[in-house]
């Protein structure tokens, strides 16, 4: 036979495993954004230095241009 306090504590144990899994699930949220903010962080650095690269490349290709145009 069921009991008020069995079901009570029956409840309270249901809803600490939600707490517990919704917990988790937070911590994994949280990690998974930090680990996505790195990786957003690089891509973004690879971009910037593959830009600085090819206003290098492009400066450089403009001078040896200009140079072989004067040449004559």
């Amino acid at each position: 036979m069921w009991y008020k306090s069995d079901l009570d504590e029956e409840l309270y144990d249901i809803q600490e495993e939600v707490e517990l899994h919704e917990d988790r699930m937070r911590f994994a949220a949280g990690m998974s954004d930090f680990f996505f903010i790195v990786l957003g962080v690089i891509v973004i650095l690879i971009l910037v230095l593959l830009l600085i690269s090819l206003t290098n490349w492009l400066r450089q290709d403009i001078r040896s241009t200009i140079l072989n145009l004067n040449v004559r």
